[in-house]
């Protein structure tokens, strides 16, 4: 995130006449990382009459985003609002981009599944990683046969390494046939580099009405009635969430994926979620405070700073 980062810092200090000290208090950097920040922008032309802004977004809805819900990034999509499904292209486009520049060579990533990361896999060019693991089991519809498989292999090739599918559904509704399938030896392979993973992909799902939200078919008309009676709003790598921000735990024994620890242990979690039908479940979402980066439309960026 170099480039908004550095657009902020520029932002500051020429046309806000801000100090050094508060740009990096604001920014959560050292002074020297402000300056070098400062010089970046300035070799690279982004500092003109103007600042430029190489990605439309909105850095002034990016910077309140992320101190209202202490992300250590955000990208708002400058302009950008309407339904999910209208919005999600130019989502999964700037969340290509930002996936480029965050992952390193030296990053397991792993990733879920959903609509939204399909885009984004497809639109993603090229980038570095030492491998790549799907992080919850697989749920494959008339829709998208990949269930996250296929993902998880065109995610790898775009990176020219290694990845490691999960060869199970994402839940069982039996917790003693799951707990055994965990126990297999291919299965638990992949458990296994889970706790290597240090960057996470991952969509939001909305339990709203309409809902928007792919875990939805994990569970028939029953299980559903009585999970939004006790509140859920919201799904994110197979963990259901309140509209308070706390994860139902009662379905841990039937889920197959990563875990609750897990995922707080990786370093980075970038969430891509937007549209007038999430903003509920964004704001689930980031009151867990399990997010590190998000990227999401001005229209919600909005909606979540009111609320």
């Amino acid at each position: 995130m170099q480039t908004n980062q550095a657009t902020l810092a520029a932002r500051r200090y020429f046309l806000d006449d801000w100090t050094m000290k508060d740009i990096a208090a604001e920014l959560g950097v050292s002074r020297f990382k402000v300056a070098r920040l400062i010089q970046w922008a300035r070799a690279e032309g982004l500092v003109r009459i103007e600042i430029a802004d190489t990605v439309r977004s909105d850095i002034e809805l990016s910077a309140n985003l992320r101190s209202a819900f202490g992300l250590r990034d955000a990208l708002v999509v400058a302009g950008l609002d309407g339904p999910s499904d209208a919005i999600a292209p130019e989502l999964a486009e700037v969340a290509a981009l930002v996936v480029a520049e965050v992952v390193t060579s030296s990053d397991v990533v792993g990733i879920s599944w959903g609509r939204t990361l399909d885009l984004l896999v497809e639109r993603l060019a090229s980038f570095n990683a030492k491998s790549v693991v799907q992080l919850i089991g697989g749920l494959a519809t008339l829709e998208s046969a990949s269930g996250g498989i296929e993902l998880v292999r065109q995610l790898a090739a775009k990176a020219n390494t290694g990845g490691y599918p999960l060869l199970a559904p994402v839940r069982l509704r039996d917790a003693v046939a799951a707990d055994a399938l965990r126990r297999d030896p291919i299965v638990a392979e992949t458990l296994k580099l889970i706790e290597h993973v240090t960057v996470v992909l991952a969509g939001i799902g909305s339990w709203g009405d309409p809902p928007v939200s792919r875990m939805i078919e994990c569970f028939d008309e029953t299980e559903l009635r009585d999970l939004r009676e006790r509140g859920v709003v919201a799904d994110l790598c197979g963990f259901l969430f309140t509209k308070e921000g706390e994860v139902l735990e009662s379905l841990a024994s039937e889920r197959i994926g990563i875990s609750l620890e897990q995922l707080h242990a990786a370093e980075t979690v970038l969430a891509i979620g937007g549209g007038t039908e999430k903003r509920q479940a964004l704001a689930a979402v980031l009151r867990s405070r399990m997010v590190d980066i998000l990227i999401t439309d001005a229209g919600s960026a909005e909606l979540l700073l009111r609320d």
